[in-house]
């Protein structure tokens, strides 16, 4: 399985801590075509054919790139051009990106009515595991640490309006492999620790916080590479 490397319209989904928009409350039925896609997923991975769901998840963030810049490919049909799409839509997108770049469609395909069945071939992702790079974690529980500030290209596992702020670890839950490394696809990734950070909500806030939340906390888990040592002062 090729790795696919980051893509120039990948979009990190930015985070806007002035937004004062309400968040809708609205339930809304679960369309037919939904299920489906969510049971593809499903099937992908109890079948072996994907370790987990970054890939899916870091195709999506393409397809946000996609539409941001406005720049489509042919399997976009011309009614989504016009909006953003919808959740769903989204993922079926990101799902057939996916299987074009596990070899059961091409592109070409795509553009047809209907697709030949060619006869079952066995395609799938399975990374070789490293189990003892990081097998030793680094922080224990108590340790002050601090989010890396920067971000990088490609998709990441942590949120975009936590870099850069501090907390302090609460648990650690294990080493697990990378989820980067899963969403493109590298033949070798890293089972790494799993931390879970709790951050004070005036830190993550700043100004922004509103009085009645200065002493909450929010808890989040973080992989290793994303922390570094922080002044508890």
């Amino acid at each position: 399985m090729p790795v696919v490397p980051p893509k120039d319209h990948h979009r990190h989904i930015p985070h806007d801590a002035h937004d004062s928009r309400p968040v809708s409350r609205l339930e809304k039925n679960i369309k037919f075509f939904e299920k489906h896609i969510n049971a593809l997923h499903s099937l992908m991975i109890q079948k072996g054919q994907l370790p987990s769901m970054d890939p899916i998840r870091r195709a999506a963030e393409e397809v946000d790139g996609i539409f941001a810049a406005q720049h489509f490919d042919s399997n976009v049909p011309d009614f989504l051009r016009r909006r953003w799409p919808e959740y769903s839509e989204r993922r079926i997108l990101a799902v057939e990106i996916v299987l074009c770049e596990l070899g059961y469609l091409t592109p070409d395909e795509l553009q047809r009515e209907q697709i030949e069945v060619a006869p079952p071939v066995q395609i799938a992702y399975s990374p070789y595991v490293d189990e003892e790079t990081c097998k030793i974690p680094r922080y224990a529980v108590g340790d002050w640490v601090r989010i890396r500030p920067e971000a990088k290209p490609g998709h990441i596992r942590t949120p975009v309006y936590l870099l850069g702020k501090q907390g302090r670890i609460a648990q650690i839950q294990g080493n697990f492999p990378d989820p980067e490394g899963l969403a493109h696809f590298q033949e070798t990734v890293v089972a790494l620790p799993l931390y879970l950070v709790e951050f004070a909500m005036a830190e993550v806030w700043g100004d922004a916080c509103p009085p009645k939340s200065q002493h909450d906390k929010l808890r989040v888990e973080i992989y290793e590479p994303w922390l570094m040592e922080a002044d508890p002062a």
